[in-house]
């Protein structure tokens, strides 16, 4: 072979290796983009008119309660938006409720009402990357467990007697999952309620890439460069979150509610978790249902009944 077509080969080879290359991280970004470091559904300039529109009146119903609004500084270096509801009854208990990725704390309230008419207090705040809160992006509960904590420590603080409890979503169940962790040294919070977790960051991430129906290249493949854009602009690995490995010392009270079809965050999620949990003061309840996070929706009072007894 001549020299010149020598060269055109390597030229050749080594377009197609960078333009894989590239390919591959641009996979890796929509990844990201799609999951680490997507924003809300609803924007902080526009949420306030989204909730007053909302059937059920969240913020008509939130005029009932004395309410303030908080910036709790957080171990992470910023503020994290809070608002402190009270209840009518007077109490020194209080559940701190976490939302999901993407969502905010207004969509938090349409589950406090019942927590407050049954005599406790409820703080709901945004997760970093969220409304007035500080972060750059979502870590799915790897940097959100220290927010919590700080969450938690803050109303210790204004009721030291009280009884705390942990109420989270999705990828709020998640963090309070990772925190359960953290809470073992000095048992803040006297239980947690985790609705719809994922025991693990690299299974929830595969499972938004299956969902969106990607032809001919493998999720792992996705997943793996995920991985990697996630690791230089964030600065962790999937690996890094383990939800189901923080409960292994657990000794508070824990109790994991799921939807048996849920195609977002399978329900083996919940039961690899609950496997997890060393002590027998743990419950899984395994709802009949393909919604995720729809528990309250397909039980009713019977969601909260269940929870008021931990």
């Amino acid at each position: 072979m001549k020299k010149t077509s020598k060269k055109k080969v390597l030229f050749i080879a080594i377009i197609m290796v960078l333009s894989l290359l590239g390919g591959s991280y641009y996979l890796g970004k929509l990844v990201y983009d799609g999951s680490v470091g997507s924003s809300e559904v609803n924007k902080s300039e526009n949420i306030v008119e989204v909730f007053s529109q909302k059937p059920d009146k969240p913020l008509d119903k939130l005029k009932n309660y004395k309410h303030e609004n908080l910036m709790i500084k957080t171990k992470n270096n910023y503020k994290i938006e809070s608002l402190l509801i009270k209840s009518n009854k007077k109490t020194n208990n209080t559940i701190v409720m976490v939302h999901g990725i993407g969502r905010s704390y207004y969509d938090m309230l349409r589950y406090s009402f019942n927590y407050l008419d049954n005599g406790y207090n409820v703080l709901v705040y945004n997760q970093r990357h969220t409304g007035k809160s500080g972060g750059d992006d979502y870590s799915f509960g790897l940097y959100e467990r220290y927010d919590l904590d700080s969450a938690v420590k803050y109303i210790k603080k204004i009721y030291p007697d009280g009884k705390i409890g942990v109420h989270g979503f999705s990828m709020g169940a998640a963090t309070s999952t990772m925190h359960v962790a953290l809470n073992e040294k000095d048992k803040n919070v006297d239980f947690y309620i985790l609705d719809s977790p994922y025991s693990k960051m690299e299974d929830a991430v595969r499972l938004g890439i299956e969902a969106e129906n990607i032809p001919l290249i493998p999720t792992s493949y996705i997943s793996f460069w995920g991985d990697i854009y996630t690791k230089l602009h964030s600065g962790f690995n999937f690996d890094d979150v383990m939800p189901y490995k923080a409960v292994e010392n657990s000794t508070v009270p824990i109790m994991l509610i799921h939807e048996k079809g849920d195609k977002v965050c399978a329900s083996d999620n919940s039961e690899e978790i609950y496997k997890s949990i060393p002590h027998n003061k743990k419950e899984l309840w395994i709802i009949d249902g393909n919604n995720h996070i729809g528990g309250y929706d397909d039980t009713g009072n019977e969601y909260f009944l269940e929870f008021l007894n931990l």
